[in-house]
């Protein structure tokens, strides 16, 4: 299986429609924001670069990348990525958006 090329699944991300979703482990919503949010916030350098946090996010959970979404929670921006491992199996790992810390693996 090989690795989709960053720039295929940010595309694909762009594409994506924001979808709200709800962490069991926090309480607060998230909202993912929209292909031109994304942009914006990229820009104004609120956030890293969606090619870094697929990086961190195959680092804590090795994978071909399938879906990357910037989004809200509280006041804090988040990545989230869904990696497909080898195996099969999805990882969806939440990271930190100005730092890209890994906050959860699931």
């Amino acid at each position: 299986m090989s690795i989709m090329p960053v720039e295929t699944v940010l595309a694909l991300s762009l594409l994506a429609a924001p979808l709200p979703i709800l962490r069991i482990d926090n309480p607060e919503p998230i909202s993912c924001l929209s292909a031109d949010e994304t942009r914006d916030a990229v820009a104004d350098g609120r956030v890293i670069q969606p090619a870094q946090a697929s990086r961190h996010a195959r680092q804590a959970a090795p994978g071909e990348v399938v879906r990357i979404r910037l989004c809200r929670q509280g006041d804090e921006y988040v990545y989230v990525v869904t990696t497909l491992k080898r195996d099969g199996r999805v990882a969806r790992v939440t990271l930190e958006g100005q730092s890209g810390k890994v906050g959860t693996i699931r």
